[in-house]
């Protein structure tokens, strides 16, 4: 019963979390690929919900689409991520990832069927299989197919990390706050999803020893499944595009040029440059917007942007997000020392988004905690 409950509202959470985001326009643009991850999802779940090979095992094509579907789990997070963070991929890119991994799995099933019929109906339903030499074969053949799946996801996994890596990168060199934008969320869900495919790899021991059989592996994954879709259509229908056209400096004639002849601001100029950044940021309290952006400070110190963020990478050595935490650390600092005032009240002041990220602030630049630096004062 525990099983059909969370199987069911695993299905229920995919499908509506799918039909939510193709239905807005603006949504299914950004999340088409994780709509279809839900959609994959909710598959699952009604496969597994209504267990249509035991009713009808001459019905294994069922299972055929199944793993054909799901092993597309892994370019599907991976397109969109690329997506999200305004690296939309290519059609090329997009049929490579989708394409090669529907091509592994054509591989994977082509093993599968050349089973005989009755050794594909006992695979399925994980019941044993009498012939000793079929038995062998089938054990194999059901091994390489995890492991393969295991890998091609693990691969896809490792490209989103890498991807939301760069776009941490980046969003560090255009905005003061990146809460929002960070898309961290995917990292936790990632981690999930890795731990639900190490269980599926393992998963046919369980199958073959029947002291640790019994229907609480079926349980177990349902949760998964359930866990998964759950924050995917949560954060995923409330997650807005990481980097948008918008958000990036407008890039007229002179800043091209800027890009492409970097020696043209030499070190005396970004020293006057960098001079010019930490007076206009003290004098204006630009560090208490928390919506300062990079375009923000190089409108306030009558440079280009190109300008500004080469001063910090090459003259002062470090991010547009770290410069500006700085000044917004150094008050912060003040304020603990010398007032009363509720920690959460300084963080928001000083132009921080939340808590969390005040703390991470404060340890980074004063390797201490708030209450640490309150008590120094």
């Amino acid at each position: 019963m525990l099983t059909f409950t969370l199987r069911s509202a695993g299905l229920a959470i995919a499908l509506f979390g799918a039909v939510e985001l193709l239905a807005d326009r603006m949504k299914r643009s950004l999340a088409w690929a994780l709509a279809l991850f839900l959609g994959i999802a909710a598959f699952d779940s009604l496969v597994t919900l209504d267990e249509l090979w035991r009713h009808a095992p001459q019905a294994s094509w069922i299972c055929a689409l199944e793993l054909l579907l799901t092993i597309l789990y892994g370019p599907a997070i991976y397109l969109y991520i690329l997506t999200a963070t305004g690296k939309a991929p290519t059609t090329r890119r997009i049929a490579g990832s989708l394409g090669g991994s529907l091509a592994l799995g054509m591989a994977l099933l082509s093993a599968f069927l050349i089973l005989p019929p009755q050794t594909r109906i006992d695979l399925q339903l994980g019941t044993p299989i009498t012939d000793a030499d079929q038995a062998l074969v089938a054990g194999v053949v059901a091994w390489v197919m995890r492991i393969s799946y295991l890998l091609l996801l693990l691969g896809f996994l490792v490209a989103s990390w890498r991807a939301l890596d760069d776009n941490l990168r980046r969003l560090s060199g255009l905005f003061s706050s990146i809460e929002d934008r960070s898309m961290g969320w995917l990292r936790g869900v990632m981690i999930l999803i890795v731990a639900a495919a190490g269980w599926v790899a393992v998963q046919g021991l369980f199958e073959q020893v029947p002291q640790l059989g019994g229907g609480w592996p079926a349980t177990v994954n349902g949760a998964i499944t359930l866990l998964v879709a759950g924050l995917l259509a949560h954060f995923g229908l409330r997650q807005r595009p990481a980097l948008q056209e918008a958000d990036l400096p407008a890039p007229s004639a002179p800043q091209v040029a800027e890009k492409y002849a970097r020696s043209a601001l030499d070190p005396e100029r970004m020293q006057r440059l960098a001079e010019r950044m930490v007076q206009v940021m003290r004098s204006q309290a630009l560090h208490r917007d928390p919506n300062l952006s990079l375009r923000g400070l190089s409108d306030a110190v009558g440079a280009s942007p190109n300008y500004v963020s080469q001063t910090l990478n090459d003259h002062l050595g470090v991010s547009f997000f770290d410069f500006v935490n700085g000044f917004r650390v150094e008050e912060a600092e003040r304020l603990l020392r010398k007032t009363d005032t509720p920690v959460t009240n300084i963080a928001f002041e000083v132009g921080f988004n939340s808590r969390s990220t005040f703390n991470a602030a404060i340890r980074k630049h004063r390797d201490t905690s708030p209450t640490g630096m309150r008590r120094l004062g």
